[in-house]
């Protein structure tokens, strides 16, 4: 079987399995529905794996975050997500730019602007490092940040800044072949930057705003 077409199999069969999971968890447990969306949020950023392994033609790769575009856009302006428990319309917006998100690291990537690797670190510092902060903030944090952006709190922010490192530091030490110093210092850089821009970004932009900066800057060095 071509890659590519592996490759679309994998990917709505992981995406498919994150939406069941997702309806499973809204349906029958009694977690909120920002949860819900941070599971999702985080599961899905995984995909880029599947995009590494499998895509080597650009229409292929694109297939998936634009159907996952427009689900997204079904269950936002339709209210669908509420099926799977998430029924704040606004809040829901930053599902949208999600996907916008990956359409256009795809782009980048296979037209050489920047390198998988880089992508990767951009994707997975949104799902991981900006999923992980807000969960860990609604839990257990309690003092705001005074910014204008609403709701980020100074914990989630140290959160954000450690979950970003750390995946960046991983990603880098095992994927490239820049030195253990190098590999430190980029990824405390893609830390503060990711920390700083998802603290200060409102109504779910920071979906797009997080993710290409962090895969810019990743994609100077790596």
């Amino acid at each position: 079987m071509d890659n590519n077409i592996a490759g679309l199999i994998s990917s709505f069969s992981f995406l498919g399995g994150i939406l069941v999971v997702a309806f499973a968890l809204g349906k029958y447990t009694k977690i909120s529905s920002e949860t819900v969306r941070k599971i999702v949020h985080i599961g899905v950023s995984n995909w880029w794996f599947l995009e590494i392994a499998y895509f080597t033609q650009l229409k292929y790769a694109l297939v998936g975050p634009i159907v996952f575009l427009i689900a997204n856009s079904l269950f936002t302006f339709l209210n669908w997500g509420k099926v799977i428990g998430l029924n704040d319309r606004k809040r829901n917006y930053g599902l949208i730019y999600y996907p916008i998100t990956l359409i256009l690291l795809v782009f980048l990537q296979f037209n050489g602007v920047l390198s998988s690797l880089a992508c990767l670190i951009g994707v997975l510092v949104m799902g991981y490092g900006d999923g992980l902060a807000a969960l860990i903030g609604m839990k257990w944090g309690k003092k705001k940040l005074p910014l204008p952006s609403g709701g980020k709190t100074y914990i989630g922010a140290m959160s954000m800044l450690a979950v970003s490192f750390l995946v960046s530091f991983l990603l880098i030490l095992l994927m490239s072949s820049l030195s253990l110093g190098m590999a430190f210092a980029l990824s405390l850089l893609i830390g503060f930057v990711a920390s700083f821009v998802e603290a200060i970004t409102p109504l779910g932009i920071d979906n797009l705003s997080v993710p290409l900066l962090c895969a810019f800057l990743a994609g100077v060095f790596v």
